[in-house]
């Protein structure tokens, strides 16, 4: 949860549709925005292995008085990708359709493909694009603000962005603007020549491109580091996400050969087992690095949550086809139309 998500809510989503449930990330239970949010939704429990579980939620449903319902899910991070079709099948009311608003959740419904009910995405709609850069200024922040704790600062590493997607570009940009040598890898090829073509040094293996480097920053949103991969970092590197750590990490892994150590709530020291000394820092304990200070970034972020809407109303007005060959977006008008309402109120 952001701060914006105690306005977003009641105030907007509440008043398109009725809001059943809110659904949190664990880590968003421990944030100031829950309990506002509690006082006034029901906040089932959130996990990947409950929603992957089309039987337990179709029973949630129920329990929440939508049994012969038409229902909207409204998704940050691909829960239900896994689940949907079963979904579909086995609750008695209807599915109208799933909002997705990230890219990796996108990643994950498209990998299951074709799926039996509308879908529609705002994560790749360039009303997002002012978003993703401001969340990668935050991002950024966040990490020098850590390090500064500790009497460090940036300009004494070298970085690694891993991920060369609309986040991941923009944390690799701002941190060669602020003189940090800046290599980046990512499994496409055609992002990796991107990266390449705007002057960074672009690896087509993950070990050459953090073997070096003393800061990662992990913008993949789909597992980018397993145990493997931890034990390919030099020692004392600085690890950051600028995602959930269930997305980014395989953070289960690290239990088979690391100690963990909090050196304060933000700042997670592993090292490994044996007595070689080797270890890293993990920032945030894997999960977004800005939400340790609150994720804010303006009035941008009611641009996308416009559109956010606008997707959802399409939903229920059944204007959105089935997801069996691609996720559907708004048209350039639809957009158009949001951004001249954004502009109306902000500018």
């Amino acid at each position: 949860m952001v701060p914006n998500t105690v306005l977003f809510v009641p105030e907007a989503l509440d008043k398109l549709m009725n809001v059943s449930a809110v659904l949190a990330k664990p880590k968003s239970v421990e944030r100031a925005e829950y309990d506002e949010i509690a006082a006034r939704f029901p906040t089932p429990p959130l996990s990947r292995e409950w929603s992957a579980d089309p039987v337990a939620v179709v029973s949630e449903l129920k329990k929440l008085g939508l049994s012969r319902k038409s229902v909207v899910l409204v998704d940050i991070g691909g829960y239900f990708a896994s689940s949907i079709n079963e979904i579909a099948k086995l609750f008695d009311g209807k599915i109208l359709g799933v909002m997705e608003g990230t890219e990796n959740g996108v990643q994950k419904y498209e990998a299951h493909l074709p799926i039996s009910v509308p879908i529609i995405t705002v994560a790749r709609s360039p009303l997002k694009l002012p978003e993703d850069h401001l969340v990668a200024s935050s991002i950024v922040f966040s990490i020098e603000a850590v390090l500064r704790g500790q009497a460090e600062i940036l300009q004494t590493r070298t970085a690694a962005v891993i991920g060369y997607g609309r986040v991941g570009r923009s944390v690799a940009s701002i941190l060669r603007s602020r003189g940090i040598n800046t290599v980046v890898y990512d499994s496409d090829p055609i992002k990796l020549a991107e990266a390449a073509a705007r002057g960074f040094q672009a690896n087509t293996r993950l070990d050459q491109a953090i073997g070096q480097a003393s800061l990662i920053v992990c913008a993949t949103g789909n597992k980018s580091l397993d145990l493997r991969g931890f034990g390919m970092l030099q020692s004392g590197c600085v690890v950051a996400s600028v995602t959930s750590a269930d997305d980014e990490f395989d953070l289960g892994s690290l239990s088979r050969g690391y100690r963990r150590i909090e050196i304060e709530k933000n700042y997670i020291r592993y090292e490994e087992n044996r007595e070689s000394g080797r270890h890293f820092f993990l920032i945030a304990d894997g999960n977004a690095a800005n939400f340790i200070h609150g994720a804010v970034i303006g009035p941008a972020i009611q641009l996308i949550e416009g559109e956010k809407l606008y997707a959802i109303k399409k939903l229920i007005q059944g204007e959105v086809p089935l997801a069996a060959e691609s996720l559907a977006e708004l048209d350039k008008k639809s957009r158009g139309e949001v951004a001249e309402i954004w502009i109306e109120h902000f500018l």
